[in-house]
């Protein structure tokens, strides 16, 4: 599998850096197995010279036994040395030193076939000995196929000789034997250094995605999608101590201005002297004992969080002041100089907050707060700077009444297949119209629902309600109509959620090959939820991996797990084509998931831009407000008849009164 730049948007260094790192790997592989190789090469030595004493000239014997064993000693002592000196020499220095000590351990081997005992049965013994040795060589040197050619030839051509010479039908036997088997290496070697380099590459292919997908590629910063993880740390560290921590919102004034003024470019530039001043402030921080510590991440182009640990709330303020001192200095742009200030917003653990969301949220609203005055100046965390707190216990009420009134609707959005440019299916989204504030968004009430166990009951319906529906279009004649349910955590992990669905599927007599559950990647990779995922394959379902390229995993979890489909995250997709970063986590994402045979979807698809780069990277299904935004059952009816035989590439959107 070569890594092709223009498929996958990767530059030319990281295409070298993969292969470097891919060299670097099968050279450590190969010398992690001299040990091993050395101490079965002194066993199998000891174990021919038994079998060859008293039928062998002794003097010879032991001179073989003397010069293998020096060899073997060789290539530990060329091991030991590796570890210690690996990062002073270059790796081709490396790869050949092993491939002359593997060649020279082969050639030590040869004399024994020419002082084989005439003796039958210890001959039979040493061409065991032999053929196993010849397959050590094999696998040690899997990697480096050459090297396995060279060393194999090396040690079967003379025995194939020798028994030629020998003639009779025993011994022709043992060189036809001798040929078949050196072949039948070689394509164990081959086909095991392809895998070994494939998978690698794989690998590599997929950290280089994860790292973009959770670091900002303009400040190589840790971005918000780790966040959560850092303050779930400094929270762990803290447990059981006195010892308390903040989280700093550290936002820049006035940078709308600057990127209209002196363009984007300039806004970037400053952003990345920011970026540098502030890890040098930390690194400088790291090297005084029992000084605060500092995390730096971004969570926008010109929002900085910062996790101070420990730091006591009274002393907060000098260690606060001393962040501003970063922009002391002018920020110089072709010779002009730039002066910045920053608002601060500031919540403690476990004060202003016990969980990485709440803490976010306090230190968040602080900086907003702060902004009001300008300049360079932060806010602690106040309960009243919350003001939304009484209407978040009204809508909580209002939920409530949401579900026993009938409020909630199921609103459904095309997902449309570039292959055939027809729709698909369709994605079963939650909507709720409150009789009083109209609609409210399901990024306000879904979160709620989670909070206050709804979610499941909202879920169970969400699930009958799309089968239902999916079922009378599809008695309408679109036959091979799929529907898409986000399923969440905590359905997955509700005791029935099995029974739940079999229930759903009776009740509208759904077909199950036609139901595909969307699960985020955080939650299948849940140990406590394993089983029920693998009970979805059993039923005939199909899944999806909702919002891919954000989560922290690797690829691991497709192949345990039967994955349908792996949905792009709308982030990637909303800054194409203007952000190269996007088009290179998405391409790798397409690319990755060709290789595995697993069908992609990218959602969020707005432009016919966006609609032709996916089409060109070889996307199989796409979503978004391009072709249609969620409608009612009604109009996706409408929808569906106005293009049962057409194809769906252009503005869809079918208008509601």
């Amino acid at each position: 599998m070569d890594i092709i730049a223009d498929q996958k948007q990767i530059t030319d260094e990281e295409k070298l850096l993969i292969n470097q790192q891919v060299k670097a790997e099968l050279v450590e592989h190969l010398y992690q197995g001299c040990l091993p190789g050395t101490i079965s090469g002194i066993v199998a030595s000891a174990a021919i010279y038994l079998d060859y004493l008293g039928y062998t000239p002794h003097q010879l014997l032991n001179l073989w036994v003397i010069t293998f064993n020096l060899m073997m000693v060789a290539l530990s002592a060329l091991f030991f040395f590796y570890k210690k000196y690996k990062d002073k020499l270059a790796l081709s220095t490396w790869e050949r030193s092993y491939s002359l000590m593997m060649t020279g351990c082969a050639l030590s081997w040869v004399p024994i076939i020419y002082l084989l005992p005439t003796d039958i049965t210890r001959q039979y013994l040493a061409l065991v000995a032999l053929f196993l040795a010849t397959t050590g060589y094999a696998t040690g040197t899997i990697g480096q196929f050459l090297l396995c050619v060279v060393t194999l030839n090396i040690m079967l051509l003379p025995l194939i000789a020798w028994c030629l010479y020998q003639g009779g039908i025993f011994y022709n036997i043992i060189a036809a034997y001798s040929i078949i088997y050196m072949s039948f290496m070689f394509g164990i070697n081959h086909r095991s250094t392809r895998w070994f380099k494939d998978s690698l590459k794989l690998k590599l292919e997929n950290n280089l995605v994860s790292y973009q997908a959770n670091h900002d590629l303009l400040t190589d910063l840790p971005n918000q999608r780790l966040l959560p993880q850092y303050i779930q740390s400094a929270i762990h560290a803290v447990a059981g101590t006195p010892r308390t921590f903040a989280l700093v919102c550290f936002s820049l004034n006035r940078m709308e201005m600057i990127n209209d003024s002196l363009g984007h470019g300039a806004g970037d530039a400053i952003i990345q002297s920011v970026a540098n001043r502030l890890n040098a402030l930390a690194m400088h921080a790291a090297k005084v004992k029992n000084e605060t510590q500092y995390i730096i991440t971004i969570s926008r182009k010109d929002t900085f969080n910062i996790l101070m640990i420990p730091l006591a709330i009274d002393g907060a303020e000098n260690k606060l002041t001393h962040l501003f001192s970063i922009l002391d200095e002018p920020f110089y742009l072709e010779e002009r100089g730039v002066k910045l200030t920053a608002s601060l917003g500031v919540s403690f653990y476990p004060k202003d907050g016990e969980t990485s969301e709440s803490l976010r949220a306090n230190a968040d609203a602080a900086m907003l707060k702060a902004k009001q005055f300008g300049g360079n100046r932060f806010e602690f965390y106040k309960a009243e700077i919350n003001a939304q707190l009484p209407k978040q216990i009204a809508l909580e009420k209002d939920l409530h009444d949401a579900i026993d009134q009938n409020q909630l609707q199921v609103y459904y959005q095309p997902l449309i297949d570039l292959k055939t440019g027809r729709i698909a299916g369709s994605e079963a989204l939650i909507r709720w119209p409150h009789p009083v504030h109209g609609f409210i968004s399901p990024m306000n009430f879904i979160p709620l629902a989670e909070e206050i166990g709804l979610i499941v009951p909202i879920g169970s319906w969400i699930l009958k309600e799309a089968c239902r529906q999916t079922r009378v279009w599809q008695q309408m004649g679109f036959t091979g109509l799929k529907v898409a349910v986000n399923v969440s955590g905590k359905q997955l992990t509700h005791g029935n959620f099995i029974e739940t669905i079999k229930g759903a599927l009776a009740v509208t007599e759904f077909d199950p090959r036609y139901l595909e559950l969307e699960i985020t990647e955080t939650a299948i990779l849940d140990e406590n939820i394993t089983s029920i995922i693998k009970e979805f394959t059993k039923m005939g379902l199909g899944l999806a991996v909702d919002d891919f390229g954000t989560g922290y995993s690797g690829l691991s979890y497709l192949k345990r797990f039967s994955i349908d489909k792996l949905k792009i995250d709308q982030s990637f997709v909303r800054d194409i084509p203007a952000s190269n970063d996007s088009i290179t986590i998405v391409s790798a994402i397409l690319a990755m998931a060709r290789e595995l045979n697993v069908k992609s979807l990218a959602e969020g698809v707005e432009t016919e831009e966006q609609l032709r780069f996916l089409q060109s990277k070889g996307c199989d299904y796409i979503q978004g407000y391009y072709f249609s935004k969620p409608l009612e059952a009604s109009y996706f009816t409408q929808l569906l008849l106005n293009y049962r035989n057409m194809q769906v590439f252009s503005n869809v959107e079918v208008a509601q009164p």
